[in-house]
């Protein structure tokens, strides 16, 4: 079953279309602060870019369309040189039955529930035409156009609405869409899986597998993850009470209400209530400390590079001791982890409540729970609606020069070369897939990283090698030294060419926003230096 437009119901919504127009752009595009104030889809037929609604930050490409609820905020930037989109947008009228007579009124709802953003369905190519061939039927290309567009209009939707998919590219079950609306209404009074399965018309166990299949959980920990939501909305309020507000949301009993609060977010209700006022301290190896600047909240402390396999078993835990010491003097509300430090969870609680984040390949979703527990998601979202714009800037300004030279990267150490593969990985994602530029064959596509001893280097067949030394230590030095000895580095066209450039330590700083800027400031400041000293490197060789 799908959604329908209810025509006999006693109130119902019908959409009207209001306008439909082609828009196409050239070079350099950009649309800032818009607001839409009609309902509108926007199918992109030609170029990619990015696209920002209400702060959310989206890739737009050929054949993605968007749905755009009223009040929509709209920022946009093209990466290609034409940009070419249809908009289409809608008047809903709602009709209501009084007394047995039809009365029209103008309604600014979308009108299906259909959320703002990405709108994935199944029979891409299929929606497309549908549109297109609504937007010549507006341009009255085809006779009684005026009749037909509006039920044309109604077929579009219906046929979006029954091949609409979830994030996980599953179908879009309108059964389990109607258990989650009555979830969403009745949060607050007691609701079971029979009641759920009911609605959906399916047995308890069909139920589950079908919601645990499309949604990625139970239907148990979906609800459970509405009310938390719900709680999260109440509790930022000036003047709330954890009790009432636990019975707003369906737990009735305010201890088990706070239980299920930490579990899920890591910290009880009451530390929630004042997140934006914590003392809050670090222990990362992944930067944790640079998110929270970037949220323009310094840590009062910070405990980093415990880790480091290359020190002694005693010198690790002398330095772990200390830095322990200071996180204590420093008399955090809240410390935040990386999972690096999950074996020194029980003394980091000791301390102050501690949060342990886990791993991820998603930088974002660390930076957005990071925001999220010192009451700063806005700002958040503002550091990747920014950083997506200053990425798409440094594409086109390096492109031209690295066109498809291929690059390399390389971490020296006390007692190894590191070579960077192309495998998951944020710093990956950003040079490769965001920034188009092309890794040398000799890096491995199913690793992060690969380790050698500076005499077994495998050939540098790169046109750009970028170096980090993690340390100028002798050690590390005299590793460099006998690297720059081999053949492998001195038949590589980046040694030939003087293409080798020192660099920051990237594969740190791709974990926050800042760090994300200064790699992009780096590419730039290697492409400007070799304009202008062609032949220079910026390591002695």
């Amino acid at each position: 079953m799908t959604e329908q437009f209810p025509f006999i119901a006693e109130t119902s919504s019908l959409p009207l279309l209001s306008s439909m127009c082609r828009v196409r752009r050239g070079e350099n595009f950009r649309v800032q602060g818009k607001m839409v104030s009609r309902p509108m889809l926007c199918l992109i037929l030609q170029g990619d870019g990015v696209l920002v609604l209400n702060d959310t930050v989206y890739t737009a490409q050929a054949g993605s369309l968007f749905v755009l609820k009223p009040g929509t905020t709209i920022e946009a930037a093209a990466r290609s040189n034409v940009t070419e989109c249809i908009l289409l947008s809608m008047d809903t009228v709602r009709l209501q039955q009084v007394r047995g007579e039809w009365k029209m009124t103008s309604s600014p709802a979308f009108p299906l529930d259909w959320q703002t953003g990405r709108l994935l369905v199944r029979h891409e190519q299929q929606a497309v035409l549908r549109l297109e061939q609504l937007y010549e039927t507006y341009r009255g290309l085809q006779p009684d156009h005026f009749i037909s567009i509006h039920s044309q209009l109604h077929e579009l939707l219906q046929f979006l609405s029954e091949n609409r998919l979830e994030a996980n590219h599953e179908k879009v079950d309108p059964a389990l869409e109607r258990s989650i609306m009555y979830m969403r209404r009745y949060m607050s009074e007691g609701i079971s899986m029979d009641q759920l399965a009911k609605i959906a018309g399916l047995t308890p166990s069909s139920y589950s597998r079908s919601f645990k299949k499309a949604k990625g959980m139970s239907p148990t920990d979906y609800l459970n993850r509405l009310r938390i939501n719900e709680a999260k909305k109440q509790l930022t309020a000036e003047t709330c009470n954890i009790k009432a507000v636990a019975i707003s949301v369906g737990y009735g009993n305010e201890y088990y209400f706070s239980r299920k609060f930490k579990q899920t977010l890591g910290i009880a209700p009451s530390v929630y209530m004042k997140r934006d006022q914590l003392r809050v301290a670090t222990a990362s190896i992944m930067g944790f400390h640079e998110n929270l600047a970037s949220l323009g909240l310094h840590p009062i402390a910070v405990l980093e590079g415990v880790l480091d396999r290359e020190s002694d078993e005693y010198e690790q835990e002398r330095r772990l001791t200390r830095q322990l010491d200071q996180l204590r003097q420093a008399k955090p509300d809240l410390i935040i982890g990386d999972v690096y430090h999950k074996p020194y969870y029980d003394r980091l609680k000791s301390i102050a409540p501690t949060i342990i984040l886990e791993s991820t390949d998603d930088w974002k979703e660390n930076h957005i729970r990071i925001a999220e527990l010192v009451g700063r998601e806005k700002q958040a979202l503002l550091n990747f609606k920014e950083l997506e714009f200053r990425k798409l800037e440094a594409s086109l300004n390096l492109q031209p020069y690295f066109e498809q030279r291929r690059i390399a990267l390389m971490y020296i150490t006390n007692q190894f070369i590191h070579l960077q593969g192309s495998g998951e990985h944020p710093l990956n994602h950003l040079l490769y897939a965001e920034l188009g530029l092309q890794p040398a064959q000799l890096v491995s596509p199913e690793s992060s990283r690969n380790e050698y001893v500076a005499d077994s280097i495998p050939a540098l067949d790169t046109d750009y090698l970028f170096i980090h030394r993690a340390t100028l230590q002798p050690a590390s030095e005299k590793v460099f030294r006998r690297m720059k000895q081999t053949a492998s580095w001195n038949r590589s066209p980046a040694v030939l060419h003087g293409n080798i450039h020192d660099i920051s330590n990237w594969q740190r700083l791709c974990w926050t926003p800042s760090g994300q800027l200064q790699i992009l400031n780096e590419l730039e400041q290697i492409t400007q230096q070799s304009v202008v000293f062609p032949h220079a490197s910026l390591i002695g060789q």
